[in-house]
Formats: C-alpha cells, sequence, structure tokens
C-alpha cells in the first residue's frame, strides 16, 4: 500500500509546501512510552497507598480516593470501605505492586490514556476484626495480576486511575 501511495503522488503536480507536523514533545502528555509507563507506576503505587491508608483507618474518609480514582472507581469501591467501617474492621500492612508492563499508549491520542499490567502483591496486607483476628480468606491468592487504566489531566500531566480489572489471560505475576 505504501508503494501505491508513492507511485502515485509521484505523478501529481507538486503540491505546495506543509506546514511542519508537531512533535510529539510538543503535543503528546508523553514522550515515549518508558515516560508514560514511569508515571503510570508511580500514580498506581499512590493509589494503592492511599486504598491502604483508607483501610488502615478502618474505612474512614474513603473520599481520599478521589485525589487518585475517578469517580466511577470511588463508587465501585465505597461499598467495600463502608462494609469495613460497618463491621469494626481495618486493614493492615502495605500493598505492593511489581511486575508492570505498558499495555497500550497512544502518545498522540486526544483520550491521553494508559493502560499498564500490574502485578499486585497483598502478601503483606491483612484484614482483621476488632479482636485482631483476620477476615481474609485463607485462599485469598497473595498475587494477582492486573489490567489498570489511567486518565491523564492534560493541566498538569497526572494521572487519575480510572479502572482496575483482574487479568483474565495468561498469568504473568509468576
Amino acid at each position: 500500500m505504501t508503494v501505491a501511495a508513492l507511485s502515485v503522488s509521484a505523478c501529481a503536480p507538486p503540491s505546495p509546501a506543509k506546514p511542519p507536523r508537531p512533535s510529539p514533545s510538543s503535543t503528546a502528555l508523553f514522550a515515549t512510552d518508558e515516560e508514560a509507563l514511569a508515571a503510570a507506576e508511580e500514580a498506581y503505587r499512590e493509589y494503592l497507598s492511599v486504598t491502604d491508608a483508607i483501610l488502615s483507618d478502618g474505612g474512614s474518609d474513603p473520599e481520599r480516593l478521589l485525589v487518585v480514582a475517578s469517580q466511577s472507581v470511588y463508587e465501585k469501591q465505597l461499598p467495600g470501605y463502608r462494609h469495613v467501617a460497618e463491621n469494626g474492621w481495618r486493614g493492615t500492612g502495605t500493598t505492593l505492586v511489581d511486575s508492570i508492563s505498558i499495555q497500550d499508549f497512544q502518545p498522540m491520542s486526544k483520550t491521553s490514556q494508559i493502560v499498564i499490567h500490574a502485578c499486585v502483591d497483598v502478601s503483606n496486607v491483612d484484614v482483621v476484626d476488632s479482636s485482631g483476628r483476620s477476615v481474609v480468606s485463607p485462599s485469598r491468592p497473595e498475587r494477582t495480576p492486573f489490567e489498570v487504566a489511567f486518565t491523564a489531566a492534560t493541566s498538569d500531566r497526572s494521572l487519575v486511575l480510572s479502572g482496575e480489572t483482574p487479568w483474565s489471560g495468561n498469568d504473568f505475576c509468576v
């Protein structure tokens, strides 16, 4: 197809000079996949830190999530935080993330969305009742693969988590 396009343009009369194309750095949110991945990794770690803090505080002040996540993610998580608060539970430990890779990033896209694959490790996380007894199922997996989507606020280049779905494909947390 490229050859056909080139041969047609060779027979066409010269066209007026086109204005130069803007470079990706002048219009793109991130210039490279590596830059986008680094920003997504930082944003995801911050999201996990906020969720850990809300659980540690017994589900109180879940509005903190709105700083790092979209309204729809907040609304999806809210019933869980309410359940924790109603039962007098609290979280302990820190959620870790590793094995991060970029799944989709279109530097010149108008949607400014980044999708990553991330392996989430909850082996150090527990949820306990008021007597300190764990309420976590013993069959809970310690590491789970997720597909995580972020949207960008182009004004300040910050990323907000807009979706987090357990990955149903091959487990990359091995």
